[in-house]
């Protein structure tokens, strides 16, 4: 409470000695926290469409990756949708971004025997079929081109109907066409480019794009689709070289000299494949994969060509190739055998090794003392000879220090020593304690 209304002021509000400056101030930081958190709006899509909720077409550092996921969405909403049940089955797998198209719904074969009734009759039943099926497709197609259409933000759309095929593509609601016309602009931005800049474009992209080392395969595989698809629609064929289509043909034609243009464009599909497919590898990660890329090259120099025909078995290599890791070996383990004897042979070899070592200290005792006697002699005499490990000596005529296993005995020998006539006594003449 103010003063002026009869309350305390607050002990920690200091008075301002410029009111006016600190208006400003307030001004000035209410301004910067609406500039640091301005208001974002989010476009959802459809809000009547709980199931495409935030599955849209949108420009952003992320609308290349939710292409995909949009397209993908769309159809299963379309295929699961009760109205749709006549026509909706077939959109989950139009709609997939890697291969945009509809099935064809053909006309049935007519009968070579025209005079039979029966077969006539089951010919103008299935042609009746195909073209409900036909129509039936067509009217889900119009209200799936609605449908895109409003998973599409205002700044996307504006690109695409800027695009020079957008009236054809409106005129005949070709909503296969319409996608195509969105991935172009959420991959190459702007549709009224020059042409050869946008073409450009897409070759750079799909040349330069690289699997990156946390990618998935699966996300790596449909990215290069939609690159490849991006390259096509601009109308550009890469790939095909004259004189592999030849080699095809030898294989496809009947008459290599005068193939058909069915087996001529089965050969461009099949060179044009490889050619993906190959670049699918050579493009895959280099850590995961750059081992796979050199064997396959060592391969076709020794006269092998292992190299993948077709994306599919490409994507089949890269999923279940094994890197070969060397394995260091521990010397200790591996090129040389130890035997390990059994508890019992263990305990007996330690028995048999006491016995053994009792036996050497005795002979080792015994030996020392012996050379010790035999190294006695009187003034003059040299170092005696030395025995066992533990039983040798040195010896003097004026005697000197034993073994001393033999301490006792040898002491008693020096004062026979030290009576010896002389050096050469046998040792049968000193005196012996038993």
């Amino acid at each position: 409470m103010s003063e002026q209304s009869g309350g305390p002021a607050s002990p920690d509000a200091a008075p301002s000695s410029n009111p006016g400056h600190e208006n400003k101030r307030d001004r000035r930081n209410r301004n910067n926290n609406r500039n640091n958190n301005p208001r974002i709006t989010t476009f959802i899509g459809d809000p009547s469409i709980e199931f495409l909720k935030g599955y849209v077409y949108d420009v952003g550092p992320k609308s290349k990756d939710q292409f995909s996921t949009t397209t993908e969405r769309i159809g299963q909403y379309i295929q699961g949708n009760g109205s749709f049940k006549k026509g909706g089955g077939d959109f989950i797998n139009a709609f997939n971004p890697n291969d945009l198209r509809f099935e064809d719904i053909p006309d049935p074969t007519v009968p070579e025997d025209t005079k039979d009734i029966v077969k006539i009759e089951i010919w103008k039943l299935q042609q009746k079929e195909a073209h409900a099926r036909r129509n039936d497709r067509q009217d889900v197609i119009n209200a799936a081109y609605s449908i895109v259409r409003k998973q599409c933000s205002e700044a996307l759309w504006n690109r695409v109907e800027s695009h020079k095929r957008y009236a054809i593509v409106q005129a005949n609601m070709d909503v296969i066409e319409l996608l195509k016309l969105i991935r172009n602009a959420l991959y190459t931005g702007a549709t009224t480019r020059n042409s050869c800049v946008s073409t450009q474009d897409a070759l750079i992209k799909l040349f330069t794009f690289k699997q990156s080392k946390p990618m998935q395969n699966a996300d790596y595989l449909k990215k290069f689709k939609e690159l490849t698809e991006l390259v096509a629609f601009h109308g550009t064929i890469i790939g095909i070289e004259d004189a592999r289509v030849n080699e095809i043909l030898k294989t496809v034609a009947n008459n290599t000299n005068m193939p058909t243009p069915e087996e001529t464009q089965i050969a461009k599909d099949k060179v044009q494949e490889q050619f993906f497919a190959i670049l699918l590898i050579r493009q895959a990660d280099k850590v995961r994969f750059g081992q796979l890329l050199a064997d396959l090259e060592n391969s076709f120099i020794m006269g092998e060509d292992r190299y993948p025909k077709t994306i599919t078995k490409a994507y089949e290599i890269l999923v279940n190739y094994k890197k070969f890791v060397p394995q260091t070996h521990d010397p200790n383990e591996h090129g040389v055998s130890y035997y390990t004897p059994t508890d019992t042979e263990s305990t007996q070899h330690n028995t048999n090794s006491d016995d053994s070592n009792n036996n050497t200290r005795d002979n080792r005792t015994q030996s020392g003392r012996g050379n010790q006697g035999s190294g006695r002699g009187g003034p003059g005499s040299g170092r005696g000879g030395r025995g066992g490990a533990r039983g040798a000596g040195r010896g003097t005529g004026n005697g000197g220090r034993g073994a001393r296993d033999g301490e006792t005995h040898l002491l008693q020998q020096d004062d026979g020593a030290n009576n010896a006539p002389n050096a050469n006594n046998d040792n049968s003449n000193a005196p012996h304690t038993p």
